[in-house]
């Protein structure tokens, strides 16, 4: 093979941030998606552009999405923290507290973080991003390495090599030939994805009247189901957004439409009765989506899961493919920054084998 020709699995952050650099360098790559859409985990809603995955970045300790950000353009703002917070509990009932005081300001995407995905996305040519792609085998062979993908068969060249920016945990479902070694599998299989335990509550509003009572929107319940909660307003319009406390077993088992319901009535406990009908109400639980959550992803770990630094496939595979996932980093592993530093990675790696001495800067 004479033509450098990568292949990039999965079309979240990591793969598209991954797509785009290669395209600026005129890199030859494909990209593969397994979902009818492009994001991965960052998903925002069409109306109003409400997030159901992630939120926030923090410039002040995120550089390469603080510079991403403003390469592509992109209007943030800062998270609304202005007012009281609320703190609910069984004994005390709703108690209204000091306002929260973050640390760092938090930034959020106008129009959601979706907004990022299409930004990068609209860079790429489209006839080398390809949707409802799911990987099952990889092949290492003669000419490089041989893709093959469930459902619609798609023609697909060798590629000399290949990138994954999935969770670690799903890159051991797919089938490697020759197989990986157990000692692999095991560091892949140890490493917790990032949400994928994890359900996001959304409600939309006319108007955000938690503000007009000197409200944050902020709230800490050990009541639940939402057991943290924050204002998401944009310019798309008012919402409230929270994290729910239920487990993924107990969500699976109460059903949405119910849990929707548990949502609205505790934002009428926390908020008042103007909470009682939202315009409309999203839930999204990540736990039950295949292409981010695994068997062992259905308990929350409480932690940010990582690869150790350094941390290698055993040949022949550790020359062929890279992991680019937000979890194949030992910095900020799980963030979006993560996924932006594992890629950079790779990027500098590839350099370093292709001979240039002068990787893209920024």
């Amino acid at each position: 093979m004479t033509i450098p020709r990568i292949a990039i699995i999965g079309g979240g952050l990591a793969g598209l941030y991954a797509a785009y650099r290669l395209h600026q360098l005129g890199i030859e790559f494909d990209l593969f998606e397994a979902r009818s859409r492009l994001g991965g985990r960052i998903l925002s809603t069409e109306s109003g552009g409400f997030d159901l995955g992630p939120s926030w970045f923090w410039p002040d300790f995120q550089p390469l999405m603080h510079n991403l950000v403003a390469e592509l353009g992109l209007p943030v703002f800062e998270q609304y923290t202005a007012g009281s917070t609320l703190v609910e509990d069984q004994v005390a009932g709703v108690v209204r507290k000091a306002g929260y005081l973050p640390g760092n300001a938090s930034m959020r995407f106008e129009g959601g973080t979706g907004r990022l995905v299409e930004a990068l996305a609209a860079s790429l040519p489209s006839a080398k991003v390809h949707l409802n792609a799911a990987l099952t085998s990889v092949r290492l062979e003669d000419q490089g390495v041989r893709l093959t993908f469930s459902g619609e068969q798609l023609q697909v060249p060798h590629y000399s090599s290949l990138w994954l920016a999935l969770p670690p945990r799903l890159a051991t479902g797919i089938q490697f030939t020759p197989g990986l070694l157990q000692p692999d599998l095991q560091q892949l299989m140890a490493v917790p994805t990032w949400m994928a335990a994890h359900a996001k509550y959304i409600a939309r509003y006319a108007r955000p009247f938690w503000r007009e009572a000197g409200l944050s929107g902020d709230a800490f319940s050990r009541i639940g189901p939402l057991v943290e909660l924050h204002d998401a307003c944009n310019e798309g319009g008012a919402a409230l957004f929270g994290f729910l406390g239920v487990g993924a077993a107990q969500r699976a088992r109460i059903g949405e439409p119910d849990l929707k319901a548990l949502c609205r009535a505790q934002l009428v406990r926390l908020f008042g009765d103007q909470a009682a009908d939202p315009i409309e109400d999203y839930l999204h639980d990540w736990a039950a989506d295949p292409f981010t959550a695994t068997e062992q992803d259905q308990v929350a770990s409480g932690a940010h899961g990582y690869l150790e630094r350094g941390f290698s496939l055993a040949p022949p595979w550790g020359d062929m493919l890279r992991l680019i996932g937000s979890e194949a980093t030992a910095e900020q592993g799980g963030y979006m920054e993560g996924a932006l530093g594992a890629v950079d990675v790779a990027m500098q790696v590839h350099h370093r084998s292709a001979g240039i001495n002068n990787p893209l800067r920024r």
